[in-house]
């Protein structure tokens, strides 16, 4: 609005200009503003829900999109750590290979060592059976007695075996098992009953070896067997077997074979061929002599005297 003219008195006069519509508010703001604002506002308010509703939308479809992602990330990696098992078993199978390998070599140097043992004492049996028979005798039947020489004879054979259950699934039913305690029983009651010498499943049974039981593995002088057990005792087959019936070994195997399901079997051979325990070299034992004898009086161990073996004097079952 501007003002402009004069007055009639003098002072400055003021021509006001006004619009052309200026007697028409009310129809200029009906025209200008058809809208009600409350009716503004709804529709304001409306377009924006409408806007985070499209928001929400499209947050939900990035995280259905980050699921598929995260399930198809899921499913790779499951199958990558799968894929190996080929490299696994190839592991598996050189180790089976390697453990085969040297099994087949200790059998071949045991059999090797066997054969040299042999060949040793049939030399000093032959040295000795001209100046010394007696004590070529002697020798024979410590040899015997102490598992270094093969032996041959009649024999007492009790058999253990895992039952079924166990055999085929070991894991399930290990009380079902042959444990070493259980041979230790029956190795026990064979030597009281006058076996002169035993072998568990072809391992012979010496003084200076030992029944061990590594989890489920049963060690017969540090040579694994498994199951079934055959317990061979060569010596009087009828006094052994009196023995064994009137033992406490005899109901340590009728629980076995009653309460835990565990075959036992016995019976005789006509005729064994036991081999010769594996010997190590002395470690304590010196030979008697002169030598020894000024040696006597020295009762502490020297800065050479080689350390004491694991389990040095114990008892062998």
């Amino acid at each position: 609005m501007s003002a402009t003219g004069g007055s009639s008195h003098g002072s400055p006069s003021i021509d006001l200009v006004r619009r052309p519509d200026a007697s028409m508010t009310l129809l200029r703001e009906v025209t200008e503003t058809p809208l009600d604002p409350a009716y503004a506002e709804v529709a304001a308010r409306r377009g924006h829900t409408h806007a985070r509703r499209s928001t929400r939308g499209a947050e939900r479809v990035a995280v259905g999109a980050l699921a598929v992602a995260l399930g198809a990330g899921l499913v790779t990696a499951i199958t990558a750590l799968r894929a190996p098992t080929d490299v696994r078993d190839r592991a598996r199978d050189l180790l089976v290979g390697q453990v085969q390998e040297r099994s087949s070599l200790q059998d071949s140097l045991t059999a090797q060592n066997a054969e040299l043992g042999f060949e040793i004492s049939d030399l000093s049996s032959r040295a000795l059976a001209g100046s010394d028979p007696a004590l070529v005798e002697e020798l024979e039947v410590l040899a015997v007695v102490s598992g270094t020489a093969p032996v041959t004879g009649p024999a007492y054979a009790i058999t253990l075996s895992d039952s079924a259950q166990a055999t085929q699934e070991p894991g399930a039913h290990p009380e079902e098992q042959v444990v070493a305690v259980d041979v230790q029983i029956v190795v026990n009651a064979l030597r009281a009953g006058g076996a002169e010498a035993i072998t568990v499943n072809g391992t012979r049974v010496s003084g200076s070896g030992a029944i061990r039981g590594a989890g489920q593995a049963v060690l017969i002088d540090l040579v694994p067997v498994t199951s079934p057990y055959e317990v061979l005792a060569i010596g009087d087959v009828e006094r052994i077997r009196r023995s064994v019936t009137g033992s406490s070994a005899a109901a340590h195997l009728s629980v076995l074979r009653d309460r835990y399901r565990i075959g036992v079997t016995s019976g005789s051979r006509e005729e064994v061929t036991m081999p010769a325990a594996r010997t190590s070299a002395p470690r304590f034992a010196v030979p008697v002599g002169p030598a020894a004898d000024d040696d006597t009086t020295d009762t502490t161990d020297g800065p050479d005297a080689p350390p004491a073996p694991p389990g040095a004097g114990r008892t062998t079952t």
